[in-house]
């Protein structure tokens, strides 16, 4: 078996996009940095998250049944820390509108889809989330935030 460290080390070697996954439950708003994100069926269109088992994000998608996924641009660098953060005033520090399904949508994003959550599948520290996408909306003049060798770069 590969070394965690070794593993890591690997993975880091393939450049992923930085997306903020968000929901809102019961008048609260929750939101998670994640880059385990990716597009899975065309017909109909769902795409698939990763998120921590231990994440408050994924408990509140759970009861929510409802998600966004905000690609962020390459000048939201510090907007990727924040949602990484544990800070609990998070959307006090970015702008946002709450989307069709009522979940939070970022400002100045490459891209967003707003979905449904449509099956989940644990594996051992994270849980695999499709979202049946319901809306979407995308700005190609804006450069995608990359994650690279545990670095950030747009």
């Amino acid at each position: 078996m590969p070394d965690p460290d070794a593993f890591r080390s690997a993975c880091a070697q393939f450049p992923t996009g930085v997306v903020v996954v968000t929901t809102a439950l019961d008048g609260k708003l929750y939101g998670s940095t994640v880059n385990a994100f990716t597009s899975l069926t065309l017909e109909p269109p769902q795409v698939l998250v990763c998120l921590a088992a231990t994440s408050r994000t994924w408990s509140a998608i759970e009861r929510s049944g409802v998600f966004a996924v905000n690609v962020l641009a390459s000048d939201q660098a510090s907007t990727a820390r924040l949602f990484a953060s544990k800070d609990p005033d998070k959307f006090g520090y970015v702008d946002h509108v709450p989307g069709a399904v009522g979940a939070p949508l970022l400002a100045g994003t490459a891209a967003r889809f707003e979905c449904e959550l449509a099956g989940t599948l644990r594996n051992n520290s994270h849980w695999m989330l499709i979202g049946r996408v319901v809306s979407l909306a995308s700005d190609p003049s804006r450069e995608s935030l990359l994650f690279i060798r545990g670095r950030l770069t747009g």
